[in-house]
C-alpha cells in the first residue's frame, strides 16, 4: 500500500531507512511528510509505533494509489 504520513516538526532525511524506506520531505510550514510503499499492515503498525516512540505529533495519515495523487494533500 502507498501511504503519506504528515508529522509536526522536521526529521533528518537520513532517517528514511529506519522509517521503512519512506521518502522524508520537509514542508515550508514546518511539517515533515513521509511517503512511499509499505509492505503490509504490520509494517505500518511498526512505523506508527516508531513515530509515537519519538513523541512526534501525527498530523495526518492517508493511504491510496500513488498513481491517483488526488487522494493526497499537496
Amino acid at each position: 500500500m502507498y501511504v503519506e504520513i504528515r508529522i509536526k516538526g522536521t526529521l533528518k532525511q537520513d532517517w528514511s531507512d529506519w522509517l521503512e524506506g519512506l521518502t522524508v520531505s520537509h514542508q515550508a510550514n514546518g511539517e515533515t511528510v513521509l511517503n512511499g510503499q509499505i509492505s503490509d499492515q504490520s509494517a505500518l503498525i511498526g512505523l506508527l509505533n516508531r513515530i509515537h516512540g519519538l513523541n512526534l505529533e501525527l498530523l495526518s495519515f492517508s493511504q491510496g494509489d500513488k498513481a491517483d495523487s488526488s487522494n493526497f494533500k499537496p
